[in-house]
């Protein structure tokens, strides 16, 4: 049997695990020979061993056994243990102290509280006196200060047994005080030797624990907005990737079913008193924009020592090679040699940057938004865009973190929610008629007219979508009735009403409409109106 060295060169990284190449090369001479490949992860699934290579030999087959080592402490810990362990005993007598003390004052707090509350009616018989409250009080902060004295004192001794018990489990992690196991792979590769010849093997296997997630920088322009995509890789296989081939593919290690359709039963409803379930509207998203200033651009030539110097070049981002596959997986090969240690931090890693087609659109809510917010539309390209978290930038600025959901090829999404600094909205109530003329006999009515004024401080035309809320009845006893708008509204849904018009540069305009609640006298309307 020999034992070959080998070497992880390549991995491709799917959503829930990853593949791993190693390589190895070794001698053989004629006959019968047993390749021993040994200190693969014990992570790896041992029916998804593949080997393949080069060399006058013939694969009979391959075996894979776990292995488990144990390694002996180095030196003798147990003066260390028997510190640790009177540490201990000393950390969890003052805890019990400081315990004790809280205890004590939390009932002093109570005493005093029942002695303030029955000792008016003792002074209201003359059965107390003013001397025996100020006594009272007095011993009482006496007994709570002293208390919470001797909590901090216990604290501070807390806190040093705590840094001794530290140093000292440190001391003996550093000289491995405690005995080990350690469970790995080994690959028995079985090969029938032709004649002596150099061997090169190449050994494949996956694991699932690995993984990537993807996160997009979004950078927001006029018409065209860059989208960069990045995988953030974690390696938690206890093998490092050093200077490998890194690929990434959306492709799951999970398997997949098909899923055979049960029936679907339904029946008449019977309905039950379940209660009114309260709502509230949510806030709306605000997002701050960042505004600096540019900054002159520095001289391109310089003169030092009489001579001129040549600008530094910017530093070249590469990005990955993109191919698609069977079922649409699509396969990025990250250019150059990529380090992944095994650990549990996440490693972010760029794949592409794209432009697609974007416009931006404004959206007031005229009930429960102060001011107009911007977002951006961008029509996707004809990858798709997997969930993951998205920073999003306004030519170079940061404006916010949000979350982008599954978005299909050439599907439109909207990003980039923030204040727009250049649109100005405002609502204006300019009638309430609390007794209009003409009332109906037996019946209440209200009537109510607002302005929605809208003013573009930008030097482009905009399209802007304003929404409002005008009372909504379910009972026949309530009607509510929309009157003349000065814009025909776009939609109306229960009370919401929804405009959507263009402004032209420096321009402005006003959104008139009125609206009238009448109700039966006996009636009371909840919540109240306005």
């Amino acid at each position: 049997m020999k034992e070959i060295k080998t070497q992880i060169s390549a991995v491709t990284v799917f959503r829930d695990g990853a593949r791993i190449v190693r390589n190895g090369k070794t001698e053989l001479t004629v006959g019968e020979q047993t390749i021993k490949i040994s200190g693969i992860t014990r992570y790896a699934e041992p029916d998804s061993f593949r080997v393949k290579g080069k060399g006058k030999a013939v694969l009979r087959g391959i075996d894979v056994k776990q292995v488990t080592r144990t390694y002996e402490p180095e030196g003798d810990v147990k003066e260390l243990y028997e510190k640790l362990k009177t540490l201990q005993k000393e950390h969890d007598a003052i805890e019990d102290r400081i315990q004790l003390q809280q205890t004590r004052g939390e009932r002093l707090n109570v005493v005093m509280n029942q002695f303030s509350s029955e000792f008016g009616k003792w002074f209201s018989v003359g059965e107390s006196s003013m001397d025996l409250m100020t006594k009272m009080d007095k011993t009482a902060g006496d007994l709570l200060r002293e208390s919470k004295q001797t909590t901090r004192e216990l604290e501070n001794e807390l806190e040093k047994i705590d840094t001794e018990i530290s140093a000292v489990q440190n001391n003996i992690n550093r000289i491995q005080g405690q005995r080990r196991t350690e469970t790995v792979n080994e690959v028995y590769v079985s090969l029938d030797v032709r004649e002596s010849t150099p061997l090169e093997l190449e050994i494949t296997y996956q694991l699932r624990m690995a993984a990537w997630q993807p996160t997009y920088d979004v950078d927001i322009g006029d018409e065209r907005s860059s989208v960069k995509r990045i995988a953030v890789v974690k390696n938690q296989t206890l093998e490092d990737w050093d200077m490998i081939d890194l690929t990434v593919s959306t492709a799951s290690a999970q398997p997949v079913e098909a899923v055979q359709p049960n029936p679907f039963y339904i029946d008449v409803y019977s309905p039950r008193d379940l209660g009114v379930v309260a709502s509230r509207m949510a806030p709306s998203p605000k997002a701050m924009m960042k505004k600096e200033k540019a900054m002159a651009a520095d001289a391109d030539e310089m003169m030092l020592m009489e001579a001129e110097e040549e600008a530094m070049p910017d530093i070249i981002e590469d990005y990955a090679e993109t191919s698609e596959t069977l079922g649409g997986i699509t396969v990025y090969k990250v250019p150059g040699e990529v380090s992944i240690p095994a650990d549990n931090d996440p490693h972010p890693v760029t794949l592409t940057l794209e432009e697609f087609d974007s416009r931006r659109l404004y959206y007031w809510n005229a009930s429960a938004m102060a001011e107009v917010v911007a977002q951006d539309e961008i029509t996707n390209g004809d990858a798709v865009l997997l969930p993951g978290n998205v920073k999003v930038y306004a030519a170079g600025d940061f404006i916010g973190e949000t979350y982008l959901s599954l978005q299909a090829p050439r599907e439109k999404f909207r990003l980039g929610t923030r204040v727009a600094y250049d649109m100005k909205a405002e609502k204006k109530l300019i009638e309430k008629d609390t007794e209009k003329a003409g009332i109906t006999r037996g019946k209440q009515k209200r009537g109510y007219k607002y302005a929605l004024e809208l003013k573009n401080f930008s030097k482009r035309n905009i399209t802007i979508r304003v929404v409002d809320v005008i009372p909504h009845s379910n009972s026949e006893k309530i009607t509510v009735e929309l009157l003349d708008p000065s814009v025909p509204p776009r939609k109306m849904e229960l009370g919401v009403i929804e405009w959507e018009t263009k402004i032209d540069a420096g321009a402005e305009i006003k959104v008139t409409y009125s609206y009238n609640v009448e109700w039966e006298k006996d009636v009371r309307i909840r919540p109240p109106l306005p």
